[in-house]
């Protein structure tokens, strides 16, 4: 067997924190669960999932052509405390287990018999029933509604059903390609899971808005939780490109307090409407890095005239002079960047970028310097809200300043390469019961 082949065994869970890979619920210890060994090309480590044999499906792929019973005989490796697969009965019944496929009925919607599914399965129904009474010349709303929803519109955010039914009436007809085609009209969406699943993002976004960015994370994609069919929306973390891992988040807030964009489109949008669309997504991306300037126009006007006077007088080759102008400039004025408080380090730190820019002019390197740190009122601004978006994830809302400290020492672990401690400060936001509640 080649070393870094995928492999499988069951066994039984030596602890309870495990979940199921299919279902999502918790493997209780002791239970038997199978798990999936899988190696990933050009990387020397291994993926582990765990799945009770209910849940567990052969691979059609990997394992194309073996059915339940070969699996079982050839393929599984058995790593329990009583080597059941040694005893006939019992593996018949892990044989059944895995032979095993929920009824139609129960997989149709959302793909899960019990979990998931079941939630956009009922919520999805209840739209319907309301949808049903609504009087045959109820028609859609026209584009330009749909693009510029009334002021009542947009504050009916939340749950209300017949709003609901009436965006149903638009798009269940539609096929799971064109709702995949919307979300990605909108920027942001995922357009996985089955039709169900893609119809309830498109009610939610027709109905609320699009989603914008996680408001303290500031990168992550907001998602509907489909456990919860939608009433609440989560964010999953981003990946940072410069430090090459995936930064998680926890964020989740109640489907009627989620920050909203608009408009949503439900037709294509023209090149600069979706250009725009892009320009919002990165200047709220921007704050993780304290919304930084891309250009001399961000430049408060102040700012701008001082750094003209001083162009007759500008000369790179004296750097620490220089880096000294620009320290000036950025932190006597009324408008500061954030530069380090020390002005040492401040000036250090501007002569870094000064070296790598001789030829800018006093106005470009300002410019370049804002672009870096950012201005400190954007991100005192930004803090004070990623605060309160923390504070409404909290069962105390008190705690959202110690979670944003937290946050922001996993942060430091992670830019620092360090990802094992930045995940271990992380876990802390996954004990809502715990650390939410008793802190």
């Amino acid at each position: 067997m080649s070393e870094n082949e995928t492999t499988y065994h069951i066994e039984n869970a030596p602890s309870g924190r495990a979940k199921c890979k299919k279902c999502k619920e918790g493997i209780a210890k002791g239970e038997l669960r199978i798990c999936t060994n899988a190696f990933k090309e050009g990387q020397d480590f291994k993926f582990t999932s765990y799945q009770h044999p209910k849940c567990f499906i052969v691979p059609p792929r990997a394992l194309k052509g073996v059915s339940p019973e070969e699996f079982v005989e050839d393929i599984l490796e058995d790593q329990t405390d009583e080597n059941i697969l040694d005893d006939p009965d019992k593996k018949a019944e892990i044989v059944a287990a895995v032979a095993y496929k929920p009824s139609k009925k129960k997989a149709s919607l959302g793909g899960g018999g019990d979990g998931e599914g079941n939630a956009v399965s009922k919520r999805l129904a209840a739209i319907k029933k309301v949808m049903e009474t609504l009087p045959d010349d109820d028609d859609d709303e026209s584009e330009e509604e749909v693009k510029r929803p009334s002021k009542k519109a947009k504050k009916s955010k939340g749950e209300n059903l017949e709003t609901y039914a009436k965006a149903m009436k638009k798009y269940q007809k539609l096929k799971a390609d064109d709702l995949k085609s919307i979300l990605r009209w909108n920027l942001g969406y995922g357009t996985s899971g089955n039709k169900d699943i893609l119809l309830l993002r498109c009610i939610d976004g027709h109905v609320n808005g699009r989603l914008a960015r996680c408001p303290t994370c500031f990168k992550g994609k907001l998602n509907l939780n489909d456990s919860d069919a939608g009433a609440t929306i989560i964010c999953k973390g981003y990946f940072n490109e410069e430090i090459q891992n995936r930064i998680p988040c926890q964020y989740s807030c109640p489907v009627a307090d989620t920050p909203r964009l608009q408009p949503w489109y439900s037709s294509e949008p023209t090149e600069e409407e979706t250009e725009a669309m892009k320009a919002i997504t990165e200047k709220h991306e921007a704050l993780a890095d304290g919304g930084g300037g891309e250009s001399s126009d961000d430049i408060p006007p102040v700012l701008a005239k001082e750094a003209a006077k001083l162009e007759s007088s500008w000369d790179t080759s004296d750097r620490k002079n220089a880096a000294q102008t620009i320290v000036d400039l950025c932190t006597t004025h009324e408008v500061t960047v954030d530069l380090p408080q020390d002005e040492k380090k401040a000036r250090k730190a501007v002569g870094k970028i000064l070296l790598s820019n001789m030829d800018a002019t006093c106005a470009e390197m300002l410019a370049l310097v804002v672009k870096e740190f950012g201005w400190a009122s954007v991100k005192e601004d930004a803090k004070a809200r990623q605060k309160s978006a923390l504070a409404g994830s909290c069962t105390v809302a008190e705690n959202g300043g110690i979670v944003q400290a937290l946050q922001e020492l996993g942060d430091l672990y992670f830019k620092d390469g360090n990802s094992n401690a930045g995940l271990t400060v992380r876990v802390c936001f996954d004990i809502h019961e715990g650390f939410y509640v008793s802190i």
